[in-house]
């Protein structure tokens, strides 16, 4: 879980936000890191140390998903934070299909 862990302390060091989802008893069910940056919305969602699904966004009325993946905690936080920067030389910029497991907001804004 070492690795898993630092990757998260990484998810930290970047500026991203955590809000963890609790069930009914306060024990957590997962972990979201989220960051706002160029237009982007970039996101983590850790359920447990071999399950995470990473994705950046553009913010836009419609939220546009440009990259996703799903794996390891460790290997996808490492994936997402090697991408890029938003509108930088090989950043993903076209639209792709969502995932069935990232929730988008059917309009508007996320904020």
């Amino acid at each position: 879980m070492s690795e898993a862990l630092d990757r998260v302390r990484d998810l930290k060091r970047a500026g991203f936000g955590f809000l963890a989802h609790r069930d009914d008893h306060g024990e957590i069910l997962t972990l979201q890191a989220t960051r706002i940056r160029a237009g982007h919305i970039e996101t983590v969602l850790i359920c447990d140390e071999h399950d995470a699904l990473a994705a950046r966004c553009r913010d836009e009325p419609r939220a546009t998903v440009v990259w996703h993946r799903a794996g390891s905690t460790a290997d996808v936080i490492a994936e997402l934070l090697n991408l890029p920067a938003p509108y930088q030389r090989g950043a993903p910029g076209l639209g792709r299909r969502a995932p069935s497991e990232l929730w988008l907001p059917p309009s508007g804004r996320w904020r």
